[in-house]
C-alpha cells in the first residue's frame, strides 16, 4: 500500500515535466488557504538517509524504501524535518511540515515538492523519467490519505477468488460448469495481433450466464511482426462489437516490445471508450525483454503477473500456493500484482487452463475491472450469525444480571404481579397498596396523629 504525502484537500499545483524552460523533476502539492506548517507523511515504510539542509530546497528529507514495499527512494523538499538520519519510519507516519518561510525554504511559496527515484537519488544529468526517476503521481496512484484505514469496510467479504483466462484453445469449455467448480471470474481473449479469436462472444455469453466477473485481453504484437498497434486494436474492437469489456494488455511476445508500444495500445483502446485495466506479463519478460528495461507499470494501470513455480496439475484451490506467498509481495514495474496467474495446468470443467487468483471480494474485483467504486455488500449469513451470538452473549453475560436486579427492585415496589401487596392494605377503591402507596399512607396517618396530639396540649 502507499499513502499520500499530504492530507486530504491538497492538490497537484505543478506536475513532473517541462516548466519554465527546464524540467520540473517532481510534483508539487498545495492546499487552498496556504500550505505553510501543514504536516507531511512518509509514502511508504523506509529509513531516513538524509534530513537537513539541501540546495534549492532549504531543507529536505530522503527516505530509502526496502524491496518488501516496492523499493525506490522518496525525496521531500521545502520542508522542516521532524525525523533524523537513520530513523526507521512507517508508511503514513508524520515526518515533517511544510516550511512557511520563503526566506529559508528555497525562495518559493510554501508547498511540498516530492520526487521518487527508482533506486536512489541521482543528479539532473542522470535523470531519465521511467528509468532513474519516476513520476510521483504514478507511484501514488490509488494511494490512501493519511489516517485512512486500510481495513475492509463492514460488510465486505474478504478472501481469495479464482479465475480462468480463455481463448479458442478452450473451445467447448463450459464456464457454467467452471462456476460450479469454484471459478469466480473469466478473462477472455479478443485478439492475438490482428488474429480474431472466434470464441470471444460464445465464451463471454457463457461467462455472463454463469454470473462470472468478466474482462477481455488482447495479445499485443510488436509492429515488426506485421501489424501496427492501431490495426491490432481495431481488430479487437471488431471482435467485441457491442460486447466491449474492460481490457488487459498481454505483454509477452517473443519479438520483444518497447514501452511505447504498450502506451500506444492503451491510448488506442481508450480513444474508443474501452477501459484498460492494466498489463499482463511475467517477471523475466518485464525485467529484461521490454525496452527500456523494467519500465514503471503504474501508467498502464494494475499488474497481472504470471509466475508458475512448479506448476502442478489439480484443482485451483488445491494447487494455490496461498495468500502469504512471496509472489504477492514481489514488485514488478514498481507495483505488486493485483492478479497472480500461478499455474497453467489447473483442471477446470474438464480442461487444463491458466488459473489466476485475486485477493479480495467479488465487489472489489469488479471495481478493479470497471474502475468504479466497490458497492457495499450485504453481510453474509455467517457474519450475521456471529453478530447475533455476540449480542446474545453480551445480554446474558452483562446485561442479564442488571436486568434481573432491576426486575427485583420493580417487584419489591409494585408487588409480585405489579398490582400491589395485599398485606399492605387497600386504597379507597379496593386496590392493593404498593410499597410507595403504603409509605404515603403511613405518613398521612402520622400527620393525623401529630395533629390530634397537638390539639390535646
Amino acid at each position: 500500500m502507499v499513502t499520500m504525502p499530504v492530507d486530504k484537500g491538497f492538490v497537484v499545483t505543478s506536475p513532473l515535466g517541462p516548466r519554465w524552460g527546464t524540467t520540473h523533476w517532481g510534483v508539487d502539492y498545495g492546499v487552498a488557504g496556504g500550505s505553510g506548517g501543514k504536516p507531511i507523511y512518509a509514502i511508504k515504510d523506509g529509513v531516513v538517509i538524509q534530513a537537513g539542509a539541501a540546495s534549492g530546497f532549504g531543507q529536505w528529507i530522503r527516505l530509502d524504501h526496502p524491496a518488501s514495499v516496492g523499493g525506490n527512494e522518496s525525496v521531500y523538499g521545502h520542508i522542516i524535518p521532524e525525523v533524523t538520519t537513520g530513523q526507521q519510519v512507517r508508511e503514513g507516519q508524520r515526518i515533517g511540515r511544510i516550511n512557511p518561510d520563503s526566506a529559508t525554504n528555497g525562495g518559493v511559496a510554501p508547498h511540498l515538492h516530492i520526487e521518487v527515484y527508482r533506486y536512489s537519488w541521482v543528479g539532473p544529468a542522470q535523470r531519465v523519467v521511467g528509468q532513474t526517476i519516476l513520476d510521483p503521481q504514478q507511484v501514488l496512484r490509488g494511494a490512501k490519505w493519511p489516517g485512512e484505514s486500510t481495513a475492509r469496510p463492514v460488510g465486505k467479504r474478504s478472501g481469495t477468488l479464482f479465475g480462468v483466462d480463455v481463448s479458442e484453445h478452450q473451445d467447448g469449455m463450459s464456464l457454467r460448469r467452471a462456476k460450479s467448480e469454484g471459478v469466480d471470474f473469466a478473462i477472455i481473449r479478443t485478439t492475438d495481433g490482428t488474429y480474431r479469436d472466434r470464441c470471444y462472444r460464445s465464451h463471454l455469453d457463457d461467462a455472463e450466464a454463469a454470473g462470472l466477473v468478466t474482462a477481455a485481453y488482447h495479445y499485443l504484437r510488436n509492429p515488426s511482426e506485421g501489424t501496427s498497434v492501431a490495426q491490432q486494436v481495431q481488430a479487437s474492437l471488431e471482435v467485441m462489437g457491442d460486447k466491449k469489456r474492460p481490457m488487459w494488455i498481454d505483454v509477452e511476445t517473443t519479438a520483444g516490445l518497447h514501452v511505447d508500444h504498450i502506451r500506444a495500445c492503451k491510448r488506442e483502446f481508450e480513444k474508443h471508450g474501452v477501459r484498460v485495466i492494466g498489463a499482463y506479463s511475467y517477471v523475466p519478460y518485464w525485467e529484461g525483454r521490454i525496452s527500456p528495461s523494467e519500465p514503471d507499470s503504474h501508467e498502464f494501470g494494475a499488474f497481472w503477473v504470471a509466475a508458475y513455480g512448479q506448476n502442478p496439475r489439480g484443482n485451483p484451490r488445491e494447487i494455490y500456493p496461498g495468500d502469504q506467498h512471496r509472489q504477492w509481495d514481489y514488485p514488478l514495474g514498481n507495483q505488486k500484482p493485483a492478479l497472480w496467474q500461478y499455474g497453467s495446468n489447473a483442471q477446470v470443467a474438464g480442461y487444463s487452463v491458466d488459473i489466476n487468483a485475486y485477493r479480495g471480494s467479488r465487489a472489489e474485483l469488479s471495481a478493479l475491472f470497471t474502475g468504479k467504486a466497490a458497492p457495499e455488500e450485504e453481510p453474509s449469513e455467517e457474519e450475521m450469525n456471529k453478530l447475533y451470538r455476540q449480542i446474545t452473549a453480551f445480554i446474558s453475560g452483562y446485561l442479564g444480571p442488571q436486568i434481573d436486579a432491576i426486575q427485583e427492585i420493580w417487584r419489591q415496589l409494585r408487588g409480585p404481579s405489579g398490582n400491589g401487596w395485599p398485606q399492605l392494605g387497600q386504597d379507597s377503591q379496593g386496590r392493593n397498596l404498593t410499597l410507595v402507596d403504603a409509605v404515603a399512607a403511613i405518613r398521612q396517618d402520622i400527620a393525623r396523629i401529630e395533629k390530634k396530639l397537638e390539639g390535646k396540649k
